[in-house]
């Protein structure tokens, strides 16, 4: 009994090895080459095998294309509308080898081109300036070396503000800075800057820019611009220069509170259209001025010259609600130009340095002529308008009807209206 005893309970611990080591085989994977594999026997129909499925991984960023920014949610009706489309996004870069940009672009703070290095954009690239900072620290292109950005008319390149309520100084502008290269805009539009186009020290060609929206759309310190085609409007000043040279033709500058502004300046201007700008169409103080076939038309003053010499020649001055030219120690010549309609004096002149002759006056609800020096002035064959003596001195405020003032000459005078000016 004691050896049966003995036996059983050494059966009884084999038994239990057993199913803890088979147990043990199906939790764990061999680690010994030794281990064979064990193939499980063929399912019956009343058997049901799981499927195993891999885990779903879930990124914790979405995943996007290198280069192309992130979608960002607005946090505001106005805020940005440039990310979710930008395909190039540059934030307080400095560009130190030659560039292209194109497509989209959104610019954060600012971009600079180093002296060394070339900016080309292509036709067709709409670049986005983030409404981030203000005032200076707005958002700018800076050009210390060359840009070189050529559209067309059917793909102009576009720089404005990325907000969806844009407004004059979203961004800075472009600025270029003692940039002497052969910088070239041609067919570009440039909205909502501070100062759209800035330019100290440089040279600049433009072609075909148009300008608006801007508290000043060009701004230039010792710069010598040339400009064909393009315009200038809604801004608050169009074009503003100083110690510069600017040759234009065929261009317009209008619905601006100042027009054009210039101080120690030489413009060349010809076929130029000066329209509806509210306080004047032309401030100039001690400047070289050449105007050719120009339109001065309702502005508030037309044209205010100090100091300074030249010459305006076949140029129409007319509905300007103030007085149409104002001369004041300016040495210009006057010659086959048109003052019709303006609201006040058509010609007032605080000296005789100026010469005036072959002129049109006609229907200006002020004086034809206002002489408001004590010097004499000559004003020889022009049409005042009529060639009754009377009608004619009736429209010519000089010492004639205030002992104050010079002497203005005008006899003989034009008995019809010439020709090419009818």
């Amino acid at each position: 009994m004691k050896y049966f005893r003995i036996v059983f309970a050494f059966l009884c611990m084999l038994v239990f090895e057993a199913g803890g080591c088979a147990k043990h085989s199906l939790e764990r994977v061999p680690s010994s080459s030794n281990n064979k594999l064990l193939i499980p026997a063929p399912a019956t129909a009343d058997q049901v095998i799981p499927t195993i499925r891999p885990a779903l991984i879930i990124p914790l960023e979405p995943a996007r294309t290198p280069g192309v920014a992130a979608h960002e949610e607005p946090t505001g009706n106005d805020s940005g509308v440039s990310n979710d489309a930008a395909a190039v996004v540059h934030d307080r870069a400095v560009l130190t080898e030659d560039t292209v940009l194109k497509g989209s672009v959104l610019i954060k703070g600012y971009l600079v081109v180093a002296p060394q290095a070339t900016l080309r954009i292509e036709p067709g690239t709409i670049i986005r300036f983030a409404a981030v900072g203000a005032g200076k620290n707005a958002a700018r292109l800076v050009v210390q070396g060359r840009i070189i950005a050529v559209g067309t008319a059917e793909s102009p390149i576009v720089m404005t503000s990325d907000r969806k309520r844009p407004a004059r100084g979203d961004w800075g502008g472009v600025s270029l800075v003692s940039s002497e290269k052969r910088n070239q805009l041609e067919h570009c539009r440039i909205e909502y800057a501070n100062s759209a186009i800035e330019a100290q020290f440089s040279t600049v060609s433009l072609k075909n820019v148009a300008v608006s929206w801007s508290h000043t759309a060009f701004l230039m310190r010792d710069t010598v611009v040339q400009m064909a085609g393009g315009s200038v409007s809604e801004s608050e000043t169009g074009i503003e220069m100083h110690d510069s040279e600017f040759d234009a033709v065929d261009i317009t500058v209008s619905d601006c509170k100042r027009g054009i502004v210039m101080n120690r300046s030489a413009a060349s201007v010809s076929s130029v259209q000066i329209r509806n700008n509210q306080q004047y169409g032309i401030l100039a103080d001690d400047c070289r001025i050449r105007i050719t076939s120009g339109e001065l038309s309702g502005n508030g003053n037309g044209a205010s010259f100090k100091g300074g010499e030249g010459q305006i020649v076949a140029t129409s001055f007319s509905a300007n609600r103030e007085t149409a030219l104002n001369l004041t120690g300016a040495r210009i010549k006057v010659n086959r130009c048109r003052f019709f309609n303006n609201g006040k004096d058509a010609l007032r002149l605080e000296d005789g340095r100026a010469l005036l002759w072959g002129n049109v006056f006609e229907a200006n609800k002020g004086f034809n002529l206002y002489n408001a020096g004590r010097e004499d002035i000559g004003a020889l064959q022009n049409w005042w308008g009529s060639s009754d003596p009377a009608a004619i001195s009736q429209k010519i405020h000089d010492a004639v009807s205030d002992p104050r003032s010079g002497s203005v000459h005008v006899f003989p005078w034009l008995n019809e209206k010439p020709a090419f000016l009818r």
